[in-house]
């Protein structure tokens, strides 16, 4: 685990006890986005013609507390959520048990950007997922081009990527936010996180930055792009923050 990981995976401890009720109204946002886009993600799941008698895996990574695999596990057969942060993760398997979902979608601990990868984590379980996501955590990343073509790799043939992540120079902070520009995943952020500032290492992917990710990870179909509509809303103890996000997609070859 790098300095830059490790620094994310103590802020994330220190923030999991009360993480979702400090951005409750921010993963309601999320889910019900999630949700909406469901069939615009794919058309195999449980309750479709393409995918009924399936099995249906999904990969959340850096999972969190699990907001989408949560909203999309009652559509799979599999979830499966790793983060490197270990409370993260208790709560993550807290609320799939309280939603009774425990039995298919399970959380686990690890730093699948390791180099090596862990070994644990290379069988049949934790591969051939038919979709993997990474939600609200790109930005939080060292090298996103890396994450997302090591990520890949666990998608099985024709699976999908989901992303959903910062738009870049949203304009819309109430802190101002001057030259932070981005190229391809290796912008610098502002101060415009509050006391996660540490952690972040990008401030936003445009459609052209995601587009170039996907491609250079194998993710070269299907590629679509969307700003979501809805603001996400935080509050520092300075400022409240508005933050524009996306959500994108693309499949393996």
């Amino acid at each position: 685990m790098t300095e830059f990981t490790e620094a994310n995976r103590n802020y994330f401890d220190q923030m999991a006890a009360t993480y979702q009720s400090k951005f409750a109204d921010s993963m309601k946002i999320l889910s019900n986005q999630t949700l909406k886009h469901r069939l615009w993600l794919g058309d195999r799941w449980t309750d479709t013609e393409a995918g009924r008698g399936q099995e249906i895996k999904m990969l959340e990574y850096a999972c969190g507390p699990g907001v989408i695999s949560t909203t999309l596990a009652p559509f799979l057969t599999k979830v499966v959520g790793i983060d490197v942060s270990e409370k993260m993760v208790n709560e993550f398997n807290r609320n799939s048990s309280a939603i009774g979902l425990s039995n298919k979608m399970i959380g686990y601990k690890a730093d699948l950007l390791a180099e090596p990868a862990p070994a644990e984590f290379s069988g049949p379980e934790f591969t051939d997922f038919d979709l993997v996501v990474v939600s609200m955590a790109l930005h939080h990343f060292e090298h996103p081009d890396m994450a997302l073509q090591r990520l890949a790799t666990r998608l099985k043939k024709g699976g999908a990527f989901l992303i959903i992540d910062l738009v870049p120079h949203s304009g819309h902070d109430h802190e101002n936010d001057h030259g932070h520009g981005h190229s391809h995943g290796h912008g610098k952020p502002g101060h415009d996180f509050g006391e996660a500032a540490h952690t972040v290492k990008t401030h936003g992917f445009s459609q052209q930055d995601m587009e170039n990710l996907f491609q250079d990870a194998g993710l070269d179909t299907q590629f679509k792009y969307e700003v979501i509509p809805e603001e996400l809303v935080f509050k520092t103890e300075e400022k409240t923050h508005r933050k524009t996000v996306f959500i994108a997609r693309a499949q393996r070859t």
